[in-house]
């Protein structure tokens, strides 16, 4: 007995067949073979599953919560001058409570690791505006009370610097910007000492090509 293969039955359940080619398939099902019976059962229910997920339409709320959450991808990258750097924790990898999922404000936590330092970054958007609001604070792990006061934040996509802030004692700091694409944020201080800076890539022909990827530094006055 000649059995047909599961392309051909596809194209059965679907009606794309010639009908000549349709009424040898039909003349075998009714020959009471199970095997392919059972494949033209099959996908049958798989074609009516994709005929019924055309008709869904996703809530309102859903729709309006993914929109919020997009701006929080930003920014992408996290650049360490000298240390490897590692996220050791993200809270969009964690179902949110029940209950917060329909909160007018949508709120991103992460936290990174390069060497004795840590960064923790606090992103969040209301539904209603594009801006995202970032909070981070920069401390030292190996020295916890050790402050770490003007430390340079700049965030930047590709060549264009979006925001700029400065850090405090406490290692604290705070932007607002408007998610553009592909950023990347830099941190780098003088008296706490380099912590976060640029990336080191080199230039096709083989040259050193970080000099053209610093980003700017904010300048100190010369104290008498």
């Amino acid at each position: 007995m000649r059995h047909f293969d599961i392309v051909q039955w596809d194209d059965y359940v679907r009606d794309l067949l010639e009908p000549a080619d349709r009424t040898a398939m039909k003349e075998h099902l009714a020959s009471g073979c199970q095997e392919c019976a059972g494949a033209a059962r099959r996908l049958r229910k798989l074609v009516a599953v994709a005929d019924s997920e055309a008709t869904y339409k996703a809530p309102g709320y859903a729709v309006d919560y993914v929109k919020a959450i997009h701006p929080l991808q930003a920014p992408e990258r996290v650049h360490v001058a000298h240390n490897q750097t590692s996220l050791t924790y993200d809270s969009f990898r964690e179902p949110l409570p029940a209950g917060i999922r329909s909160q007018g404000r949508i709120i991103r936590h992460t936290r990174y690791q390069a060497g004795d330092h840590s960064l923790e970054l606090r992103q969040e958007i209301d539904r209603s505006r594009s801006q995202v609001m970032l909070v981070g604070q920069i401390t030292n792990q190996k020295e916890p009370g050790r402050q770490m006061p003007d430390v340079a934040v700049i965030l930047m996509s590709g060549k264009e610097i979006v925001a700029r802030a400065v850090s405090n004692e406490f290692g604290e700091f705070l932007v607002a910007y408007e998610p553009k694409a592909h950023m990347k944020l830099y941190l780098q201080g003088n008296r706490a000492g380099r912590f976060l800076s640029r990336s080191r890539a080199k230039s096709p022909k083989g040259k050193d090509s970080s000099k053209a990827q610093r980003p700017p530094q904010r300048k100190r006055r010369a104290r008498s």
